[in-house]
C-alpha cells in the first residue's frame, strides 16, 4: 500500500498544539515558526483558529492552551493550576460542611472563568455545576472577583463588547460594572444577586499568592436559602486565611 495521504492543515495544528503542550512556557509565534519549521503566517492563521474554538488563549504576544484541554494535556499555566485546584479540594470540602452549599475554586481562563474543582452541596435542591464549566466575568461572582483584581486591559476587552444579558439583575452597563468592581476591591468580595441564573447567588473571595490572585473560592445555592453575603463573605475569608501565602 502506498503513504496515508494527511491534510497539511490538521497536520500541522496537531503538531502545534502538541508544541504547546510540551512547553514549560508560554510561546511566541516566532517560537513556534521556528521548532514547527513552518511559516510565521501559517502558525499565525492555526492559532487564530484555534482561539476562535477556545483551544488555545493569547496573553499579549504569547500563547498557551486553554484549561478546556487541560484533561488531556497540562501545558504552561493549566499544570500549575489544576496541580492547585487539587490542593484546594479540602477546604472547598469544610465550606460544604460549614456553609452546606456547593463550593468551587475557579481560574482566569482568558476572557473567560473556569472551574477546576467543585464539592455539591447535600441538599436536593442545590446548584448544578461540573468541573471544567466556563463563564462570564461579568455576570459571576468568581469572575468578578478577577475584573476587580486584574489589569485594566482585561477590563477593557470584556467591555469593548456588548455585555450580555442572562437575567433582570445582570449588570450590563459599563460604568454601573466598574462601580461594582470598586466596590469588590474595597470589600474583598463579590456577589453575583441572580445575575446568571434567576434564583442562585453565588459569593465568592480571591486566593492570593504572593500579591497575585491565584484563583478564587466560592459558595452558591438558591437565593432563598443562602442567607446573608456578607455572613458568607466572612466564612470564605477566614478559610482563604488558611490557604498557604505560596505554593511550589
Amino acid at each position: 500500500m502506498g503513504e496515508i495521504a494527511t491534510v497539511n492543515s490538521v497536520e500541522h495544528a496537531i503538531r502545534l498544539v502538541e508544541l504547546l503542550a510540551s512547553s514549560a512556557d508560554v510561546l511566541s509565534v516566532s517560537q513556534m515558526a521556528q521548532s514547527l519549521e513552518l511559516p510565521r503566517a501559517t502558525v499565525y492563521r492555526l492559532l487564530k483558529t484555534l482561539a476562535l474554538r477556545e483551544w488555545v488563549i493569547q496573553e499579549d504576544k504569547t500563547y498557551r492552551l486553554s484549561f478546556r484541554l487541560s484533561g488531556l494535556f497540562h501545558g504552561a499555566g493549566a499544570g500549575a493550576e489544576m496541580a492547585l485546584a487539587e490542593r484546594m479540594k479540602p477546604l472547598l470540602h469544610h465550606l460544604v460542611n460549614e456553609t452546606g452549599e456547593t463550593a468551587h475554586f475557579a481560574a482566569l481562563d482568558g476572557d473567560r472563568v473556569v472551574y477546576l474543582a467543585r464539592v455539591e452541596s447535600p441538599h436536593p435542591i442545590r446548584m448544578f455545576s461540573q468541573v471544567g464549566w466556563r463563564g462570564p466575568l461579568h455576570a459571576t461572582a468568581v469572575g468578578k472577583v478577577f475584573l476587580a483584581a486584574t489589569e485594566a486591559k482585561l477590563l477593557s476587552r470584556v467591555c469593548d463588547q456588548a455585555l450580555e444579558r442572562f437575567t433582570p439583575n445582570t449588570i450590563v452597563e459599563k460604568e454601573q460594572l466598574q462601580a461594582e468592581l470598586a466596590q469588590i476591591r474595597k470589600q474583598g468580595y463579590a456577589v453575583d444577586a441572580e445575575e446568571l441564573i434567576e434564583g442562585l447567588t453565588c459569593v465568592a473571595v480571591p486566593v492570593i499568592s504572593a500579591g497575585q490572585v491565584r484563583g478564587v473560592i466560592s459558595v452558591a445555592g438558591p437565593t432563598a436559602r443562602l442567607g446573608n453575603p456578607i455572613a458568607l463573605a466572612e466564612i470564605l475569608k477566614a478559610a482563604v486565611k488558611t490557604v498557604p501565602t505560596s505554593f511550589g
